[in-house]
């Protein structure tokens, strides 16, 4: 049994060898620059065939949610993207950077998850500036309650006026 990682890495290689191209992991082009829109497809299709084949690792807790083909398919679908974006050997071993750093801050916060829900509804630009300043001040809100603890006491004299 192969790890998913893995999996995409060797089934990726592999649709790309039978269709005659050769790809060297870690080398100058993206990965991207290469695949068509053919090719994606039959790795999606392979990593789809490898987990119903129990060829491909899957986490017990993870099984039950993907017993459904359409449910297991769109998980291979996100799956294969994300090692193709953040794979370094697909990436001529640069680091995966997000596009828009910090479009997903607070996502996980029911207000502000309202309150997006809210601002595609409006119309009126004063409501949709008055609705993203309150988004605004939650994520600060959020921000600041995970901010670490700093014992100034340990800090040079110089910088402890720093510490709020």
């Amino acid at each position: 049994m192969m790890n998913q990682k893995t999996a995409v890495v060797t089934i990726t290689l592999s649709v790309l060898k039978e269709r005659g191209q050769d790809y060297e992991l870690g080398g100058d082009i993206s990965i991207s620059d290469v695949l068509s829109d053919a090719d994606k497809a039959k790795i999606r299709d392979q990593v789809f065939a490898g987990f119903r084949a129990g060829k491909i690792e899957m986490s017990e807790d993870s099984k039950p949610k993907y017993t459904e083909d359409k449910d297991l398919k769109s998980y291979v679908s996100g799956l294969v993207n994300n090692w193709h974006r953040k794979a370094k050997e697909f990436n001529s071993g640069a680091k995966y950077e997000a596009k828009n750093p910090g479009s997903r801050a607070g996502s996980g916060d029911e207000k502000i998850r309202e309150m997006k829900k809210l601002l595609g509804q409006v119309t009126d630009p004063t409501a949709k500036k008055m609705i993203e300043e309150e988004i605004a001040n939650r994520q600060e809100e959020i921000a600041a309650t995970n901010a670490p603890t700093i014992d100034a006491s340990k800090l040079p004299e110089a910088l402890r006026h720093l510490v709020k």
